[in-house]
């Protein structure tokens, strides 16, 4: 009966979606999640859980990334930084195995993100919250265990030592693997931490794929647009924007300020039909990398 009312819905042009598969009640439960070809435990209050049962393709462009850029460095490292319970890590040995560095700063996320890499071959996993520089911050965490977000305080919260992503890639020896992808998805923090990657930058110019959620960097003071503008300056040159279900929106010069500006002030995660972006940037040297991935993305 239910696969026939669900049928009759279908061609009204509606269906059923049940909702809160994840949710804090749950949060002392594991869940066993299909990411790419991989089975992922996570607690039972990881949106994720929702994320990957609705829309299985979800975060497949790091997948396609990480293809499009071992063509042409097959020696590569890619860096996920926001690791999670190591989800974005299964949709990358998915699509193709490569080393992955693992950072991940939340507890209780860091713990999945350990148990779950140990099916794969060439992953290290590192606990440390990143940021611009080398400091102890008060913050109070919010969505810790799932979704962790920083909020800087100045009277109340927690204590947290921050180091930036080229200090804990020299304190592990890993500065010089040859790091082609960095990927940072770190609910605000995204362009802080890519300003304390300056030498991973300037020496090894990594394809940079990151989260741009202007409603977060808002509510922490954080002007993100600077810091992906001036990326330029390390020859960077050509900007994908993907809106947040990850379906490419358009590709363009970095030095087309306006458009970026537009851009920018149309996000947002309350009011806009765009909640926030993926930006994926290539250097000037890999831009032939840039056109085949626009290629394998747009037509999607």
């Amino acid at each position: 009966m239910r696969k026939i009312i669900r049928q009759l819905l279908n061609k009204a042009g509606y269906d059923i979606i049940k909702v809160n598969v994840h949710n804090d009640s749950k949060a002392g439960q594991i869940k066993k999640v299909k990411v790419g070809k991989f089975m992922i435990d996570m607690p039972g209050n990881n949106v994720q859980i929702s994320t990957y049962k609705y829309r299985p393709d979800a975060n497949d462009l790091l997948g396609t990334l990480s293809t499009c850029v071992a063509k042409k460095y097959p020696s590569l490292c890619a860096i996920d930084i926001g690791a999670n319970v190591g989800d974005t890590i299964a949709v990358i040995k998915s699509a193709i195995d490569i080393p992955v560095i693992g950072i991940e700063g939340d507890p209780v996320s860091f713990k999945f993100l350990q148990s779950n890499t140990r099916q794969f071959s060439q992953v290290t996993v590192l606990q440390q919250f990143l940021g611009d520089k080398k400091q102890t911050l008060q913050v109070e965490l919010e969505k810790s265990g799932w979704n962790t977000t920083l909020i800087p305080t100045e009277n109340k919260g927690q204590e947290l030592s921050l180091k930036t992503l080229d200090e804990v890639l020299e304190e592990n020896q890993l500065a010089t693997q040859n790091i082609k992808i960095l990927k940072v998805d770190t609910e605000g923090f995204d362009t802080i931490i890519i300003r304390g990657a300056t030498s991973l930058i300037q020496k090894q110019s990594p394809v940079i794929f990151f989260e741009y959620n202007k409603t977060n960097m808002e509510a922490i003071g954080e002007d993100g647009m600077s810091t992906l503008l001036s990326l330029e300056k390390y020859g960077y040159h050509s900007v994908i924007f993907f809106d947040n279900y990850g379906r490419y929106m358009l590709s363009t010069p970095i030095n087309q300020y306006e458009l970026i500006r537009q851009l920018h002030h149309y996000s947002d995660d309350n009011h806009s039909q765009v909640g926030y972006y993926d930006v994926c940037l290539f250097h000037e040297s890999d831009n032939d990398i840039a056109k085949k991935f626009i290629d394998s993305v747009a037509s999607r």
